[in-house]
This record gives C-alpha cells, sequence and structure tokens, in this order.
C-alpha cells in the first residue's frame, strides 16, 4: 500500500472505532498505528484530519445531506466523504490528491464502496467548495442526549457554545510562584504566574521544559485553587490527582499533600511530571470506593470523573460517538466519592468539588443533593476580586462555573464547575 493511501487508510480506520466505541481519540491513534513505521509527519497529518473531522462532523453531515441522501452515518461511504469533505473544505489540502486518494481508499476491502459515487460527490464538493466554507450549525443538531442534559442553557449559552466547540483548543502553562514569565514565552497571560500561549507548539520545545518551571493545566481547571487562599501547611487530600495539575499547584502553596489516583499510567506520567519539577509528595495507587482511607485531612479535592463536555474542543470524539454516556453512573460514583470526601474530612474542614463538565446534573444539582444529605456543611464562594475576568466566572450562588468559550481577553477557556464546601462542626 502506498504511503499517502496508508495513513488515509488509518485515518478512516479510527474514526470508525471511535463511532462505534467509547475510545477516545489518543487510545485509537495508538491502537492503529502502534505496528506501522511512520514518521512524525505521518502521525501528524493523522492526527489533523482526524480531530477537525471530529470536530467538523456536524457540518460536514449537513454537506453530505445537500448532495445524496444514499449515505448512511456508520457505512464506508461516510468515514470516506468525512475525512475527504474536511480535507478538501476546512483543511484547504490539494482538491485533486485528496479525491485520487479517497478513490484509491474504496478500492480496498476494508474500505469497499462505490468509486465512481465517492468520486462524483467530491467533484461537486470541489465545485462549491466556496458555498460550503459558510455552512453553519445550529445548536438542535447536537446528540439527543446533550439536549436533555441542557435544557437549561439560555440561547446566549447555547450560541457561545456552538461557536466555540470548532476551535482548536490553546496550550495553558503554569509557572512556579518564585518565577517571572520568560519573555521568550509569547501569548497572553491570565494571572502573574500563567499564560496561554499564542502558537502551537510541542511542550518539550517551549522555553525552559528542561528547568522544571512550569507545568500544563487549563485555565478553568487552575482557577479554582488558585482562588483558595492560606493552603500553607494544610493537610491535602487530592483524589482523582493524576496526571497531577491539581497536586503541583498546591505543592507550590506548600501544602501537605497526599494524592490518590486508581490508574497507573496516569501515575507514570504524574510521577515523570513531578521529578521534572523537581516536586515530591505522597502518591496512592487506591480505588477509593473499594479501598478505606484511614487518615483525615483539612481539605479534599475532588476532581471527580464526569462526561467530559466541557473538555469538548480537546476531545471531539465525544459528540461523534454512537455510544451515550451512562450518566446514572457518572452521577452515582460522584456522589460516593463525595461521600468518602466528608468521611475522610477534619471538622471545619473544606472539600473542593469539581468536574470538567457545566451539566448542572453533574454540578449544581450534585452539590445540592450533597447538601441536602448532610446539613453540617454549607456553600463558601469562591473569591472573584484577585481577577477582573474571574467575576464573569464565578455565579451568584459562589459556584465556579463556566462553558466552552472564549474570555474577553482572547483566551480560550474549557467548560468547568467547582464549588466549595465547608464543614461546620
Amino acid at each position: 500500500m502506498q504511503k499517502g493511501i496508508k495513513t488515509r487508510s488509518i485515518i478512516h480506520n479510527i474514526l470508525k472505532l471511535i463511532k462505534s466505541s467509547y475510545v477516545d481519540f489518543d487510545t485509537a491513534l495508538y491502537n492503529e498505528t502502534k505496528d506501522e513505521n511512520l514518521v512524525i509527519s505521518d502521525i501528524k497529518l493523522i492526527q489533523n484530519v482526524v480531530l477537525n473531522s471530529l470536530r467538523y462532523h456536524l457540518h460536514v453531515n449537513k454537506i453530505i445531506k445537500k448532495l445524496t441522501k444514499k449515505v448512511k452515518n456508520d457505512s464506508n461511504e461516510y468515514f470516506l466523504l468525512l475525512s475527504a469533505i474536511t480535507q478538501i473544505v476546512f483543511l484547504d489540502f490539494k482538491d485533486y490528491a485528496v479525491v485520487n486518494s479517497t478513490v484509491e481508499l474504496t478500492k480496498i476491502n476494508r474500505h469497499k464502496s462505490s468509486s465512481s459515487f465517492i468520486n462524483a460527490v467530491l467533484r461537486n464538493v470541489i465545485k462549491n467548495k466556496d458555498f460550503f466554507k459558510k455552512i453553519e450549525i445550529t445548536f438542535n443538531l447536537l446528540p439527543q442526549w446533550f439536549l436533555d442534559q441542557t435544557k437549561n442553557i439560555s440561547s446566549v449559552e447555547k450560541k457561545t457554545f456552538i461557536d466555540s466547540i470548532i476551535k482548536e483548543p490553546s496550550l495553558h502553562i503554569v509557572f512556579k510562584e518564585n518565577y517571572n514569565i520568560p519573555s521568550t514565552i509569547k501569548g497572553i497571560k491570565t494571572t502573574k504566574n500563567s499564560i496561554a500561549l499564542n502558537n502551537k507548539i510541542k511542550i518539550e520545545n517551549i522555553p525552559d521544559y528542561k528547568k522544571g518551571i512550569w507545568w500544563v493545566q487549563d485555565l478553568s481547571v487552575m482557577l479554582p485553587i488558585f482562588l483558595t487562599e492560606n493552603l500553607k501547611n494544610i493537610k491535602v487530600a487530592d483524589l482523582c490527582a493524576a496526571p497531577g495539575g491539581k497536586t503541583f499547584q498546591l505543592i507550590d502553596k506548600k501544602a501537605k499533600i497526599t494524592a490518590f489516583d486508581k490508574k497507573n499510567l496516569r501515575i507514570k506520567i504524574m510521577k515523570e511530571n513531578l521529578k521534572r519539577l523537581n516536586y515530591s509528595c505522597k502518591i496512592l495507587n487506591k480505588d477509593l470506593l473499594k479501598n478505606k482511607i484511614n487518615e483525615k485531612f483539612d481539605l479534599v479535592v475532588l476532581d471527580s470523573p464526569c462526561s467530559s463536555v466541557g473538555t469538548i474542543r480537546r476531545n471531539p470524539e465525544i459528540f461523534f460517538r454512537n455510544k451515550i454516556p451512562n450518566f446514572q453512573k457518572i452521577l452515582n460514583v460522584q456522589y460516593e466519592l463525595l461521600e468518602v470526601s466528608q468521611k475522610i474530612l477534619n471538622k471545619k474542614g473544606t472539600i473542593i468539588y469539581m468536574v470538567c463538565s457545566f451539566l448542572k446534573n453533574e454540578g449544581e444539582k450534585q452539590i445540592y443533593n450533597f447538601l441536602d444529605k448532610h446539613r453540617d456543611y454549607s456553600l463558601k464562594t469562591f473569591s472573584n476580586e484577585k481577577i477582573p475576568y474571574v467575576k464573569n466566572l464565578v455565579t451568584k450562588k459562589g459556584f465556579f462555573y463556566t462553558l466552552p468559550k472564549t474570555l474577553p481577553n482572547g483566551v480560550l477557556i474549557d467548560g468547568f464547575f467547582a464549588a466549595r464546601l465547608i464543614k461546620n462542626v
């Protein structure tokens, strides 16, 4: 198989795999490329085409429907057209190269389909490319499970969300408090010690990587700990800690941390980052729902498993899959972890509950459900005085809440929810 055909074959295999399962993009990419002899440029091509096919799949669906009624969204024809139209319309690849390679793919058993049909549709796409570039999608085209979960959000929020989901995520890095951001790193400062980078760059190529003076962490994930004061010498349990961004913040604030996580690979990555940063803390590889914790802590940070819809720009496969998130299971796990948190909390202690989701069921409703059953707890608002733009990210009830969007300073932020719970006795 020719090299160009091989990479595009892998693209289609990844799209098929994601469509039919819960697998994420990184896992699918690894599974489909681990036994192939690919160079970095091949991997970058695959990443570019697959991720943008996922981001633009609703736009492409509209284009396909305008051109033909014959294509089912789990057929070979669909996956061939999805990546080809993305390349032609949204990535501006050379038309003839995309058409030729896609037609060649139709002759391979795994992608078998009508060459003449695919060729005809793509020729029509090229003819109307300028028109299709302007095609827009509306909120009601999103998956039904998501529409069911977002009946409460306003029309303005819906528009914000739709405008956001096709944008590539920015890279946000956080510096240790005793370091200034060097002039060699270009971007938009989000705090005195954090910055959103202007350009896409390999992490290892960012200045001062080997010095270990910064780590990668999305702004939305960083802010709840950033807005929490007086952590010096506080005994902290960081639950679901790996790969470690919040742990690094807590170490930087001189807290005494025990980090918990049940996933070995994530812990391995966390340990590598701790070594690079010249940080250390106690790490326990435990499933918190199966293993009892016998210690008590002044602060419990719970970054709970969730639907991850707030990270849709980073994980565009969320809306592409046929599989629907098991919300009952997700909500049960979240609540059980909140129960674990309150059992290991000292008197007058604090729980910071957070999820990379803006859905009410996973955020606000989960917290009020907890408070109804634990009358000895109350909410404590996040301060919004430290940074001007945070004012719009802290609700009247004191929750930290944001959809994926672009802030007034031009920085992209993921969707997120966080709440602080104080134990009153």
